[in-house]
């Protein structure tokens, strides 16, 4: 859903705002995402620790976990507030901005200082496994988001004004999850009775790690609106905001499905179910490789392209096309192995996992800078691209293998390759016959994307499904036309 409305609202704001403003309302989304370092990734443990004790049987624990994490977060997001207030001066100053960014720094702060205890409350429902009423908080904050942003935009606010939009949408969303919580987590008690120093150093040391984690993600997409900002200019922000936004809502929604094994991971680990665990993982494994490859397929195909259009008349975004199609290399890899950080995690391995992804942002990040001095937008999508590949393509996947008593190469032939393979087989055949330059409207391409959906879903079935798969399938077809038939 966010990016549904990332679609449809980008170009409207930056038509609106302009490349500046747009450059303005981006870099500060930037800064705000470090913010969720003061949040020491405790809520994290909530995701690990509540099935954990559930699938002990031990609910008054689980009770204990969610109260001292809502103590922890109440403080965080005080301490949130108060920093938003005293450094939005002087970031704006850094920047070289005028007052419009010290404001809406203020202004959401406050927001993300709300966002702190509702996330706590989130993390419980999912810990819980329900994942459609967790979702449809985050889709209808989306949604009125979206329409209180465009709001503003139309009757002529700024991003002043769009700040407090926010800020309202939050206090929404807080209130959602608030109701949801009291209804799908009955077994959860909040009480101040129940904080405890105990489960506060457990959630701390677990925290700290996701905290590197979060680090990690910060200082590479996010990381680097900042450093194009100081090296090149704001306007060029805007341009690199395109991909990255993009990009990171795919990534979300290639995430989305491998998030709901992290409470199953944790507890089966509960119930000591190793081997469970591994089957879980491994097959997991090869349906996110060949959901994640169809997905970069349709970026390959008519990205480019769609970002063409979807920017036609605001600009010239000619510049985004190779980072789009760098940035979505680099989150095919991590796309195709999604369960892997949610493995670790889940079964209480979370300080490899920091290690692997610290790891991956330091070397991103400091590429990045790197790169930028000789290539521009292209070296900090290469920087991201190079981490990538050598943390999640080889150090983490021979991690697991470790683990779980299996070879790398088995994994990857098993797993990877085959979905990979496709997937380069049909974009070379794509740009050979020359189908991006046959795209000239709308229409033209979302018929090139529904054929190469089809396409790909054809080789699938063909080269990816196993035979008893295919036989099922077969099977549940003729079942339902049995039905119709009946009917």
């Amino acid at each position: 859903m966010n990016f549904i409305v990332g679609l449809l609202l980008t170009p409207y704001l930056i038509g609106h705002l302009g490349k500046s403003g747009y450059g303005v309302w981006a870099l500060v989304g930037s800064l705000l995402g470090y913010y969720g370092l003061l949040r020491l990734g405790v809520g994290a443990g909530i995701m690990r620790y509540v099935p954990f004790y559930k699938g002990k049987n031990d609910l008054n624990a689980a009770s204990q976990i969610v109260s001292t994490t809502m103590a922890m977060f109440l403080v965080v997001g005080l301490a949130i507030l108060l920093i938003s207030m005293l450094l939005a001066e002087p970031i704006a100053h850094f920047y070289k901005a005028g007052p419009e960014l010290a404001s809406l720094i203020r202004i959401l702060g406050v927001a993300a200082a709300i966002e702190c205890p509702q996330r706590i409350l989130d993390a419980c429902i999912r810990s819980h496994e329900h994942w459609v009423a967790a979702n449809f908080v985050t889709i209808a904050s989306a949604i009125s988001r979206a329409l209180g942003l465009a709001g503003c935009v139309y009757f002529g606010y700024g991003v002043v004004e769009m700040g407090y939009v926010v800020v309202a949408i939050t206090l929404f969303s807080f209130v959602f999850a608030a109701f949801l919580f009291v209804r799908f987590c009955p077994d959860i008690r909040l009480h101040p009775s129940m904080v405890k120093l105990s489960h506060a150093q457990a959630l701390l040391s677990f925290g700290i790690l996701t905290t590197v984690i979060t680090l990690a993600y910060t200082l590479t997409l996010q990381g680097h609106c900042l450093i194009i900002g100081k090296l090149i200019s704001l306007e060029t922000v805007a341009v690199y905001a395109i991909p990255v936004l993009l990009i990171r809502n795919i990534r979300q929604g290639l995430l989305a499905p491998a998030r709901v094994f992290w409470p199953r991971f944790a507890y089966l680990d509960g119930k000591n179910r190793s081997e469970k665990i591994a089957s879980l993982f491994l097959q997991g494994t090869r349906l996110t490789a060949m959901f994640a490859s169809g997905v970069m397929l349709i970026v390959f195909v008519v990205g480019p392209s769609f970002i063409g259009m979807w920017m036609k008349g605001k600009g010239d975004f000619t510049a985004a096309y190779p980072v789009l199609l760098l940035l979505a290399a680099g989150y095919l890899v991590e796309g195709s192995q999604a369960i892997a950080p949610f493995l670790l995690g889940g079964t209480g391995r979370q300080r490899i996992n920091a290690m692997l992804a610290g790891a991956e942002g330091l070397i991103g990040f400091g590429l990045s800078i790197i790169l930028t001095w000789k290539l521009g937008l292209i070296g900090v999508a290469l920087g991201f691209v190079i981490a990538i590949v050598l943390m999640r393509g080889i150090a983490c996947p021979w991690y697991i293998c470790h683990v779980l008593h299996t070879s790398l190469l088995r994994y990857y032939t098993g797993k990877l390759v085959r979905p990979w393979l496709v997937l380069g087989i049909l974009t070379l055949f794509s740009y050979a016959m020359g189908i991006s330059e046959l795209i000239d409207g709308w229409l033209a391409l979302i018929s090139t994307a529904m054929i190469t959906v089809i396409v790909y879903l054809f080789c699938t079935y063909l080269f990816l499904i196993r035979p008893d798969e295919r036989r099922n399938f077969k099977n549940y077809i003729g079942k339902k036309i049995g039905q119709l038939n009946v009917g």
